[in-house]
């Protein structure tokens, strides 16, 4: 019963948000003279960048992993991104095709199986922590913003770094790990939730001991970020969006974690709602704003029907 209303809530949002973009829009005016404004070239080119990016991430997932890098190959981890952007198509949020991922390498792997699944989101985490200090350094820098607006973020960033760290810690302490080894489920349920605590436990501490692995996963991260970035800046700036590639950079980042909450399908109707409601403080038009998460939507539809074929090659390897 409970699956049924959070259905029929997520529905109920993305057709509220749908009307509200078809009130917001003028789309004769947006298909007639701004989205024709864009070359087919540049879809091309954001599509290769795009891709590039998913080759990225599953190296940057590779890195995170710390306990399945002899279990699957470089080929693996691209297969499983490319079948997750497929399924990010019909699932809830931008980030719906890692619980399908989840689930893929759970049931393919033999052993170390809750290891490896963790391991995506541990990746996504460092994702997230990508593109939150790319979003904070192009907000310090922007002039768009006041010094008193910055000092707000700044602090609201600082408190939430202090609270990420402490909670790092108080894992990565003895007396968690005492805590853990003298707990004594009776539950089978119980029993699976304490094996995961000890890995993630097990996890952060290598991480710890070897920043290294940190360290050139958030940088593979920046840099497909900031190539997403360049993408959206340039398909802007064709659309004839005139703002800053560092403000572009901010309302991307937004975006980004507005879509990623699981409340619409695909993100429908939250992106378009967030791309006109952002830009409008840069004084953008609906229809412009409107094309640009058009454009960036269709970027994802063509990955997603490229990653279809891996769907089928999956399948063909299993048997």
């Amino acid at each position: 019963m409970r699956k049924w209303i959070i259905l029929i809530l997520r529905i109920l949002i993305l057709v509220v948000s749908l009307i509200f973009v078809f009130y917001r829009v003028d789309f004769s005016y947006l298909f007639n003279n701004i989205l024709k404004k864009l070359p087919f070239w540049v879809l091309i080119i954001s599509v290769l960048l795009s891709i590039i990016g998913l080759w990225i991430n599953g190296i940057r997932w590779r890195i995170a992993n710390t306990g399945g890098s002899n279990q699957l190959s470089k080929w693996d981890y691209f297969r499983y991104m490319m079948i997750s952007s497929s399924f990010n198509l019909v699932m809830p949020g931008i980030l719906g095709g890692d619980i399908i991922k989840a689930i893929w390498v759970g049931s393919d792997l033999k052993t170390n199986k809750t290891r490896n699944v963790l391991s995506i989101f541990f990746d996504r985490s460092i994702g997230m922590l990508s593109i939150f200090l790319l979003g904070l350094f192009a907000f310090s820098f922007t002039s768009f913003f006041q010094l008193y607006t910055k000092l707000i973020v700044w602090g609201v960033a600082f408190t939430f770094s202090i609270l990420l760290i402490l909670l790092i810690w108080s894992i990565k302490k003895d007396s968690f790990e005492h805590l853990i080894n003298n707990w004594r489920p009776n539950k089978s349920i119980l029993l699976k939730i304490k094996k995961t605590l000890i890995i993630i436990r097990d996890i952060l501490t290598t991480y710890i001991k070897k920043p290294l692995i940190i360290i050139y996963a958030l940088l593979l991260s920046i840099v497909m970020h900031v190539a997403f970035f360049i993408i959206n800046y340039l398909i802007a700036t064709f659309l004839g969006i005139s703002i800053s590639f560092l403000d572009i950079s901010i309302i991307s980042c937004l975006v980004w974690f507005f879509t990623a909450i699981p409340i619409s399908i695909a993100g429908i109707g939250i992106r378009e709602i967030s791309y006109i409601s952002l830009l409008g403080y840069y004084s953008v038009s609906a229809e412009a704003a409107t094309g640009l998460s058009l454009y960036n939507f269709s970027i994802a539809i063509i990955i997603g029907l490229l990653g279809l074929p891996f769907v089928w090659i999956s399948k063909k390897k299993e048997k």
